[in-house]
């Protein structure tokens, strides 16, 4: 009987000592947190190419959150072809398809997914779909760098006018700020630019009563102060190029996004 009693308590000695050595396993490690923030905040534009009919496509996608909050896609002419009465009455008549629904599936669809690759195809509008794929990834590709430019110079030109004149406008970004801009337009009759010809610039300051260089290098200080070409004020005698000024600048800032 001692026998027996001395085994087992030789037995339960084991057992506790192979517990005490065994090697402990510890808890599986939590995954880690996924960042769902994908996007940095702000609101972003990209803008398309002019169809031969005169459309321009663009879209504005808001980021809130790090995510896809809203979107907005439309076709401008003169006036957007969402607020077109007469062209929304003329595509419905002549494809049965809503234009304005469209414009607005394919934004709540880009919402939805938060991937311009994972939009379901409308029907009805292939080009219009097309269009806002491309731009959408264009806008999406600023969010995810956010607002910061990348360094260098940017230039962009315009198309020549009626008169010979063409625009065009150079930016340097550096540390990812605007530090330069300037906007001057080039005759291909006399090959000499506007703020370097003093018959324009006089014929312009008698006119007008405006001093044409100032007024292209008011353009390009505004820029730099802002930071944002929508803050440009375009407005004064000389308007036409104000408005050159900045859809120039749009163009050789989105090279820097």
């Amino acid at each position: 009987m001692k026998k027996l009693l001395s085994l087992a308590l030789v037995a339960v000695l084991v057992v506790a000592m192979a517990a005490a050595c065994a090697p402990k396993t510890e808890p599986a490690a939590a995954p880690p947190a996924i960042n769902e923030a994908a996007y940095k905040d702000g609101t972003y534009t990209a803008k398309g190419d002019t169809d031969e009919r005169g459309w321009t496509p663009e879209i504005t996608v808001v980021v809130k959150d790090g995510k896809i909050s809203e979107v907005k896609y439309d076709e401008v002419r003169g006036m957007y072809k969402s607020e077109d009465t007469e062209y929304h009455k003329a595509f419905k008549d002549a494809k049965n398809v809503d234009i304005v629904a469209v414009y607005k599936q394919m934004g709540e669809g880009l919402v939805a997914a938060q991937d311009s690759e994972k939009v379901a195809a409308v029907t009805g509008a292939t080009g219009s779909f097309t269009n806002f794929k491309t731009l959408a990834a264009e806008a999406i590709a600023q969010a995810k760098d956010g607002d910061k430019l990348k360094d260098g110079n940017f230039k962009a030109a315009g198309k020549e006018d009626e008169r010979g004149w063409t625009p065009f406008v150079s930016i340097t970004v550096a540390e990812g700020k605007i530090t330069a801009a300037a906007y001057d337009e080039v005759s291909s009759k006399a090959f000499v630019n506007k703020t370097q010809d003093e018959g324009y610039k006089a014929t312009f300051k008698q006119v007008k009563n405006v001093d044409l260089v100032a007024a292209y290098e008011k353009f390009g200080a505004d820029l730099v102060a802002a930071q944002d070409i929508s803050k440009v004020d375009a407005t004064g005698g000389a308007s036409h190029s104000g408005e050159s000024f900045k859809a120039l600048a749009e163009k050789a800032l989105s090279q820097a996004k």
